[in-house]
């Protein structure tokens, strides 16, 4: 049987074309080495292109990445070539699957593009404080799909790139001088004028606080029960805003209490109208 088997199969054939296939795989060894030798350069001419524009290192990182499997995917297709492999029909068949995962990936495409507009833009970067919604956090990491925060009470919090790239971002690093608002409401019975050089004296050789611009008191808005008046200063750290604001929230509190100047709940005044059903339920009583 063995020997039959060995019949069938023609030798001198399989032979022949090994033989001529030999230059194929010789042809694409050797495309296989020039690609290597070609992305090295590449490589290296992008990363100096890239460090003197000042992209920044995430952003460089991810652009090398991607040129790297670019390279990747064209000497997949020049090697196929070479050894005799249909590339159109492969190429064809990549473009449809590539169709069909788009559609089925679109939030994830989505979050990538973003992450890709963020790392090049660089609105934020790792360690600065933003805020965007209700949410006030520090960056701990920009993936290429998710950025890590972390808020003030320690959270971790992955948010998709996507929600930070339609959303209005504030970075409180970029500018690190920001200004406090201190709101606090007095009765309308009160003096306004006296009640500001109460809150000013609160502050006054606060070496957090700037004398230029000076601190200032100003009303705000009249309540329905109050004149709301807000103090406002500017200190250099943003950090600190909060913890500032909630500081003196309570100082202004305890010295408008020492100046006697009272500092109102919400209350509601009822004036019943005198009429001939009020007086004929009094008078049953």
């Amino acid at each position: 049987m063995f020997k039959q088997l060995i019949e069938l199969a023609d030798l001198e054939l399989i032979t022949t074309r090994i033989v001529a296939y030999v230059p194929n795989v010789a042809g694409a060894a050797i495309v296989v080495l020039l690609f290597w030798v070609a992305g090295v350069i590449v490589r290296k001419a992008a990363r100096g292109l890239l460090k003197r524009t000042q992209v920044p290192a995430d952003a460089r990182s991810l652009l090398l990445r991607f040129l790297k499997y670019l390279v990747l995917v064209v000497a997949l297709l020049t090697v196929s070539d070479q050894l005799g492999i249909d590339v159109t029909s492969l190429v064809a068949g990549l473009g449809i699957a590539g169709l069909a995962l788009s559609f089925a990936a679109q939030d994830t495409i989505a979050n990538i593009i973003s992450g890709v507009a963020i790392l090049i833009d660089h609105p934020f970067k790792q360690g600065d404080w933003i805020s965007f919604g209700d949410m006030h956090a520090s960056v701990s990491e920009i993936r290429l799909r998710t950025t890590v925060l972390t808020t003030f009470d320690n959270e971790t919090v992955v948010v998709p790139n996507k929600d930070l790239a339609q959303q209005h971002v504030v970075n409180y690093t970029l500018t690190p001088r920001i200004r406090v608002r201190v709101p606090v409401g007095i009765a309308y019975k009160e003096d306004i004028e006296a009640a500001r050089k109460v809150m000013l004296s609160v502050v006054k050789d606060d070496t957090r606080i700037l004398a230029d611009p000076e601190p200032l008191v100003l009303v705000s808005s009249l309540g329905d029960s109050s004149v709301n008046l807000e103090l406002r200063f500017w200190t250099e750290d943003s950090i600190m805003k909060f913890s500032l604001m909630w500081e003196y929230t309570e100082k202004c509190k305890y010295a408008l209490d020492e100046a006697d100047i009272q500092i109102p709940f919400p209350h509601l005044q009822l004036f019943l109208e005198q009429s001939d059903g009020l007086k004929t339920l009094a008078e049953k009583r």
